[in-house]
């Protein structure tokens, strides 16, 4: 997936300037850190993100900035299992899907085009026009079912940390 950081940065300074809000060092740097992040997030991996970079910035700062983007449409909010707020940063153009184990909490991403197609006739017979739909399958993983632990898991973390993901 390609991401055009630039023009991302520069719709949520237009979103921002449009909202009358300022554009603030901190609000860049968070919701560039989010835009650079290959994959789903957590409040807390962020902030531990940050840390590395620039210093610290408050949890309730970085609260507040991803709620922003949340609102502007450029973030998604998932609430896939256990009570922890995922997030996720995905073009419009990139539309996906999800496979989230309900064991080891590894989040799967798919997107199958017949799906798509399915979901688009349902909401025609039914007199709607869809404008954005999300679909979450929730289950185990076979790894977590044969052998009690998933090392999916912590190579999927350690790819994150490393800027793999």
């Amino acid at each position: 997936m390609t991401r055009d950081i630039h023009k991302e940065l520069s719709l949520f300074s237009e979103y921002l300037k449009k909202a009358g809000l300022k554009i603030t060092n901190q609000r860049l740097l968070v919701a560039e850190t989010i835009f650079r992040h290959p994959s789903h997030f957590t409040v807390d991996s962020l902030a531990d993100s940050l840390k590395e970079r620039k210093g610290e910035i408050s949890r309730a700062t970085i609260y507040r900035i991803v709620s922003i983007l949340v609102e502007s449409g450029q973030l998604t909010e998932h609430n896939f299992a256990h009570g922890v707020r995922y997030y996720e940063h995905i073009p419009v153009s990139e539309h996906h899907d999800h496979l989230v184990c309900l064991d080891c909490g590894i989040i799967d991403e798919f997107m199958v085009a017949e799906i798509e197609k399915v979901q688009t006739q349902i909401a025609q017979q039914h007199g709607f026009v869809l404008a954005e739909h999300s679909l979450n399958l929730y289950g185990r993983c076979i790894q977590w079912k044969d052998k009690g632990s998933c090392t999916r898991k912590s190579e999927k973390e350690s790819a994150q940390k490393n800027g793999k993901g």
